[in-house]
């Protein structure tokens, strides 16, 4: 997910250490125009702040192309007076949603559903006025939903969806903004969300599907074996640190056996 869903966290890792975000530079400039104007700089300050920043941090930075894009960004947060960061720690899906969800019946259109939902509650948290729409390229979606398929049928299967009721889609030309309108707060919570990667397979768990969790890093994972303990990441990483101590291992007994070649007792 690329959604910022701590902003303090990412605007701490940007005033200590630089950070920008290469993806979509805007974010960047977004959290720290939040920042400079909080702290009483006015909107000229401010501009200037995240210019330097900028030119300091961000590799190819050109300021006359980017300018105005500081100078939007900060008229209006200014014009706002928004300068809240947000924290989305937890989100909740009901258990009449889950069912509303199985009922569909079809694997793939059950995740992308699942996510959508998920993506719908992340932005009402975003935004107070939301109305559980979603503002977000299909490709990110797809992709949090873990469903592999070309642009044309990621059409169809959304508007599979808008057939059966579950969600609206934007009626502007080219717009992507996508309604959902299955959410029912009314019920039990069935899956409370606290960590974001690979969220589908919460889903999936609890269909009642083989998942566990990484034994490294706590990621929801595909349990395709009996032996399986850890995510694709956290396996290299473990993999990499087995071929370095089995080296190390392997050097010190090479050097213990020929400094024992080389060792002569005097009676």
């Amino acid at each position: 997910m690329r959604l910022i869903l701590n902003e303090k966290e990412v605007l701490k890792n940007s005033l200590e250490n630089g950070y920008v975000d290469n993806k979509k530079p805007t974010n960047t400039i977004k959290l720290l125009a939040k920042h400079y104007l909080s702290i009483n700089m006015n909107k000229k300050q401010a501009i200037y702040s995240i210019n330097d920043f900028f030119t300091k941090y961000y590799k190819g930075y050109n300021s006359v192309q980017w300018i105005d894009t500081i100078e939007k960004i900060v008229k209006s947060i200014h014009k706002s007076k928004d300068y809240e960061l947000f924290v989305v720690d937890k989100i909740e899906i009901t258990n009449n949603e889950l069912e509303t969800i199985k009922k569909i019946n079809n694997g793939r259109l059950e995740k992308l559903a699942f996510t959508l939902l998920v993506y719908a509650k992340i932005y009402n948290k975003l935004n107070k006025n939301n109305t559980n729409w979603i503002n977000e390229e299909h490709k990110y979606i797809f992709s949090d939903a873990k469903v592999v398929v070309k642009i044309e049928e990621q059409g169809k299967m959304i508007h599979k969806l808008g057939e059966l009721g579950l969600v609206e889609v934007s009626r502007k030309v080219d717009c992507t903004n996508i309604k959902i309108n299955f959410a029912d707060e009314n019920s039990d919570v069935g899956i409370e969300i606290t960590d974001f990667r690979d969220f589908v397979y919460l889903y999936l768990k609890w269909k009642g599907e083989n998942i566990g969790f990484c034994e490294e890093c706590n990621v929801p994972i595909r349990i395709t074996n009996g032996n399986l303990k850890y995510c694709k990441s956290c396996a290299k990483k473990m993999q990499r640190a087995w071929d370095r101590e089995y080296q190390r291992k392997k050097y010190n007994s090479r050097v213990a056996d020929n400094s024992s070649i080389h060792t002569t007792t005097i009676d």
